[in-house]
């Protein structure tokens, strides 16, 4: 699901099973025949067999969640990353989101880059032709690794599903980062600059490119996460602005400053 380019992202290893897997396992270490008469109580069905084996692959290969010590699998971090869904996103995004050179992180920079004209792709299908024809890496892509790339996208936090696709708005992926990270370099409740916090969030985000006016995926997050009042953005009298990508109608299109509050810890 994870690895290097070019690797066939599959649809049968979701967050919610390879999480379950782990989950299981942090109980207690077991073989591979174990965790799959558990998790699918007997059941023989080779459909469900094999996405239990592809979730198990994930978990041990991908993120290093599992570890295999002769026959039996273990955890191998700490079992507070499978406690919950927040602390498993957490963790999963640090892994995925550190290598640039997987088909996972290629797709998803690309998809953030086409803001608007995501929109007039109407399949999964038509996503993937779109993509293999304009990003040379990825011209192998096709629509059942696109099935396979949206469930884990929506889990970290890229987006959200509708239908047969992505609606772009990162405010899950960015509230993470601001919720572990932020308060390692500023304090919470305290106006910086927009340019200042900007330059710190990139080497956050690494999968979105920020240059000029903003992505509409991260505008839409910063939007979203001011409605909510857990980041106030302002725009100054004579201070440089940021734009965010427009939108008519919208109150905020451009900011000087931002606070991060602390209510986003909780």
């Amino acid at each position: 699901m994870f690895k290097t380019n070019p690797d066939g992202m599959r649809m049968e290893p979701t967050p919610e099973r390879v999480l379950a897997v782990c989950k299981l396992i942090a109980r207690k270490s077991m073989t591979r025949d174990e965790v799959r008469f558990e998790m699918t109580l007997g059941n023989k069905e080779e459909k469900t067999l094999d996405q239990i084996d592809k979730s198990i692959r994930v978990a041990l290969e991908d993120l290093s969640i599992l570890q295999a010590i002769d026959d039996k699998l273990e955890l191998a971090v700490d079992s507070q990353v499978v406690s919950d869904y927040t602390s498993f996103r957490r963790y999963v995004s640090s892994k995925v989101f550190s290598r640039k050179d997987t088909t996972f992180y290629i797709f998803t920079n690309w998809v953030i880059s086409q803001n608007d004209r995501i929109f007039a792709m109407k399949s999964w299908e038509g996503m993937a032709k779109t993509c293999g024809a304009e990003v040379k890496e990825l011209s192998e892509l096709n629509e059942n690794g696109v099935l396979g790339w949206r469930f884990w996208a929506a889990f970290l936090g890229i987006g959200y599903l509708s239908g047969t696709m992505i609606i772009p708005n990162m405010k899950l992926r960015v509230h993470d980062v601001l919720a572990t990270k932020f308060s390692e370099r500023f304090e919470y409740n305290v106006p910086i600059r927009a340019n200042v916090f900007l330059q710190w969030l990139a080497a956050k985000l690494p999968e979105v490119t920020i240059a000029g006016a903003l992505p509409l995926a991260l505008s839409a997050a910063l939007r979203t996460l001011h409605e909510l009042d857990l980041i106030k953005l302002e725009t100054w009298r004579d201070s440089d602005r940021v734009p965010l990508f427009y939108v008519d109608g919208e109150p905020i299109n451009e900011f000087s400053h931002i606070s991060v509050k602390e209510a986003i810890t909780k």
